[in-house]
């Protein structure tokens, strides 16, 4: 990691399954997290822009990881420049497009804001499912990468519409147009996903809640009851009047229940932190049963918003149902090592302080 927020130059080996990684608030631990899981999908785990990472006072950050799988050892690099965007280089082999590597090594990630995902907008949810699909889907990647910049252009000629008071008719189909078969591709997958995310993620709802209690998700489109060309034209005059696109998948929503009720209006802290867990399980069993390949999982202050038995149990849930990786950030170096040791799988521990690599702990020396 090089001038990656305040990492001016870290290195790090990862040779164990669990890797936990301690610090004070401000450390530079969960950049760590963010770094492996801009190598593996192309962006950040905790920011929106790529800018956001580079170091204070500098103009470009350089991330280098060898990752293997399967016994087969690849070279991933990404390069971001200030002003120029970021490049990506494979083995050496600079790629036109993020689709290429999407995929390659998967992650599942938990970051302590997600507690609330049920509680938040649709878009939360919408980026659960986006970030999971894409990494087994390269159709639907690619289409979602198209569907959001015609939807930018979109909305860029509505709101100028709505200063003018004029209104291309015409150039407002050809947009939909444009729009209506990656609209299509992006339902039908998630049509298809949702309904298996879904039987897994009761499975795992059961498991960690003991089975007492029933919750469920529906995937909501309006594409359910209409053709995205039929609702451009039904919306078409409250988009002219508001500025902005009102029909399509960027409404799409995952709607939580408890016995047929509204989960956020009724259920308890636990019932919604159960809830994002199994979901977060759920993720990972897609990926891995889509792809074959079981994807690393990212959990970022674990115990932050979770209570130390909850978080245990998730973490022997996640140790019993997966196979690789694990990476979990936490402040107190003592409670980490608590929970890594009682998992009985080989582990490292680094301390950060400062954008630096402090200490190493392994479990020969927990001992």
């Amino acid at each position: 990691m090089t001038q990656f927020r305040n990492h001016g130059l870290s290195r790090f080996d990862f040779p164990t399954r669990v890797v936990g990684i301690v610090g004070p608030n401000g450390s530079g631990k969960t950049t760590v997290l963010d770094a492996l899981h801009f190598i593996s999908v192309g962006k950040g785990l905790t920011a929106a822009t790529d800018l956001a990472y580079l170091m204070d006072g500098e103009d470009f950050f350089r991330l280098e990881c060898v990752a293997q799988q399967e016994g087969v050892e690849k070279k991933i690099v990404i390069k971001y420049r200030k002003g120029k965007g970021k490049v990506l280089e494979v083995d050496d082999s600079r790629l036109t497009k993020l689709v290429e590597h999407v995929g390659s090594f998967p992650v599942v990630s938990m970051i302590p804001q997600d507690i609330d995902l049920i509680l938040s907008g649709s878009r939360e949810r919408r980026r659960v499912m986006d970030l999971t699909f894409s990494q087994i889907d390269r159709e639907y990647f690619e289409s979602l990468v198209h569907y959001r910049k015609l939807m930018r252009q979109r909305n860029a000629f509505l709101k100028k519409a709505l200063k003018t008071g004029v209104v291309n008719w015409e150039l407002l189909k050809t947009y939909d147009r444009r729009i209506k078969p990656h609209a299509d591709i992006i339902y039908a997958a998630r049509n298809e996903y949702c309904g298996e995310l879904l039987r897994h993620f009761k499975f795992f709802y059961s498991d960690i809640s003991g089975g007492s209690e029933k919750v469920e998700f529906t995937y909501l489109s309006q594409l359910h009851d209409a053709a995205y060309g039929d609702l451009s034209v039904r919306f078409s005059e409250k988009d002219r009047v508001m500025g902005r696109s009102h029909g399509g998948i960027h409404k799409d929503d995952l709607d939580f229940t408890l016995l047929n009720r509204k989960l956020r209006d009724v259920a308890s802290q636990g019932q919604l932190k159960s809830t994002v867990l199994a979901l977060k399980l759920a993720s990972h069993k897609l990926i891995r049963n889509r792809t074959g390949i079981d994807p690393a999982f990212l959990l970022d202050d674990l115990f932050d918003r979770l209570d130390m038995d909850r978080a245990s149990n998730f973490l022997h849930t996640v140790k019993e149902h997966t196979t690789g990786q694990i990476f979990i950030t936490d402040t107190n170096l003592e409670r980490l090592t608590g929970a890594i040791s009682s998992m009985n799988e080989k582990f490292s521990i680094f301390s950060i302080r400062k954008g630096r690599v402090d200490d190493m702990i392994d479990e020969q020396k927990t001992r």
